[in-house]
């Protein structure tokens, strides 16, 4: 089981175009998978080939992908200024400063930034003669964002299997006070009666006929059923190796339905603390789940 959220790092070197690329990922959750894409301005046509890398790793969540390219040269010397692209920067960054009325006094870090954005990039390479190098880096910065996504999914699966267990505890103790709610209601009603002084021997049709119209409104063993099929199944889901945060939210919906028609049907004050305890309970279970592919 894996987490929508991570991080990952990639990097690879072709030396013969003296470039680096470095790939850098980062994934939120999200209910599809949408993907954003940034890569140095003068490549393109590379998204669909980036995309199949993605969808091959991510069923669903919000990706963000950035790829740079970067001289090895440059990276290893000082800084390498495009002057007439930074002029020329400069030159339209105060005429529009003045046209708003702004003042513009760029200082040291400004022009560093700037440097580095405007940095000379007119001998990159096509992304496509570099496809080899961008892959590489791509698929160890998937690696290692899928590494910290299992290691959070294990932290995930260890909690909501503890927060099923305590769902399990709930319904047992709901089966628990629900036996014997019949012959509770039978004995109250032989008791009202005999208060009104209006005794009826416990084999009276009417007595009969009002205990199983009781018995057959408030009987919960189907709901408890499904509630217990549901927990087996929520935690089967835990052990699978496909993504399966679609399907458990499903199952939590349906487990919030059961507790619901449990806590109507019955009128015992412990079964109805313990569905308030369950869809609290399952609250935080549904919150996890958002996180979880």
């Amino acid at each position: 089981m894996r987490s929508m959220t991570g991080f990952g790092r990639g990097s690879a070197e072709a030396a013969d175009a003296g470039v680096r690329i470095q790939v850098e990922i980062n994934s939120v959750n999200r209910k599809t998978l949408d993907t954003q894409i940034s890569a140095p301005r003068e490549w393109s046509g590379y998204e669909a080939t980036c995309n199949e890398w993605v969808s091959a790793a991510f069923q669903r969540g919000r990706v963000n992908i950035q790829i740079k390219a970067e001289s090895i040269q440059n990276s290893c010397d000082s800084l390498s200024l495009n002057t007439e692209a930074m002029a020329e920067s400069l030159k339209n960054l105060r005429a529009f400063a003045e046209s708003q009325g702004l003042d513009f006094a760029p200082d040291s870090a400004f022009l560093l930034e700037l440097a580095r954005s405007v940095k000379d990039s007119s001998s990159l390479p096509s992304w496509k003669e570099l496809i080899e190098p961008v892959q590489q880096a791509f698929q160890e910065a998937l690696a290692d964002i899928n590494s910290m996504r299992q290691q959070e999914g294990a932290a995930l699966a260890a909690d909501l299997k503890a927060r099923i267990t305590e769902l399990e505890g709930f319904r047992q103790k709901i089966a628990e006070h629900a036996a014997g709610t019949t012959e509770r209601y039978r004995d109250a009603l032989l008791e009202r009666l005999k208060q009104l002084n209006l005794e009826l021997d416990v084999s009276d049709e009417r007595v009969l006929k009002e205990v199983a119209i009781f018995a057959d409104r408030s009987d919960i063993s189907e709901e408890t059923t499904r509630l217990a099929c549901h927990f087996e199944q929520f935690l089967s889901f835990l052990e699978s190796d496909e993504a399966t945060g679609r399907k458990m939210d499903f199952l939590c919906q349906e487990i919030h339905r059961e507790f619901n028609t449990t806590g109507s049907k019955s009128n015992h004050i412990e079964i109805t603390r313990m569905v308030i305890e369950g869809k609290n309970a399952l609250e935080r279970i549904r919150e996890q789940v958002q996180n979880i592919e």
